[in-house]
């Protein structure tokens, strides 16, 4: 128990430092985030699936471009069941490679090693991309 509250805390400084580092990168496009659904109301969350998204950190700078893959609460991904938390998501692109992942695997850390991949993203931190 003790090694594992020790990696969560690991994982948590390495987020706290990588958002320390987007902050400082200038004229960076923000994801929206809000306390209710990001994209749209629940009743419409199914017409997102297989849309391209933004994932952003947790300083709300996007890190890639994703299509979201699933949507099914009971679905496991990453050894993490989606529920209410997060998206199965593919990752498309990059724009900041080395952006941690929110949840990480023995041969998966940052985004750049998740290029076409699928993952879990938590669902405050995903945005549609309009470009």
């Amino acid at each position: 128990m003790v090694k594992e509250l020790a990696e969560r805390l690991g994982k948590v400084e390495s987020i706290v430092v990588e958002s320390k580092q987007v902050e400082s990168t200038p004229n960076m496009e923000r994801c929206v985030q809000s306390s209710a659904s990001v994209i749209e109301p629940k009743g419409k969350e199914s017409l997102m699936l297989g849309k391209k998204m933004k994932l952003c950190d947790m300083a709300g700078q996007p890190v890639a471009n994703a299509i979201i893959m699933s949507l099914d609460k009971s679905k496991i991904v990453m050894g993490k069941s989606l529920g209410e938390e997060y998206y199965e998501v593919a990752i498309l692109f990059a724009y900041k490679p080395n952006a941690p992942l929110f949840v990480k695997d023995n041969e998966r850390k940052t985004v750049q090693d998740d290029v076409g991949s699928h993952i879990v993203w938590f669902r405050d931190f995903v945005e549609l991309d309009e470009t």
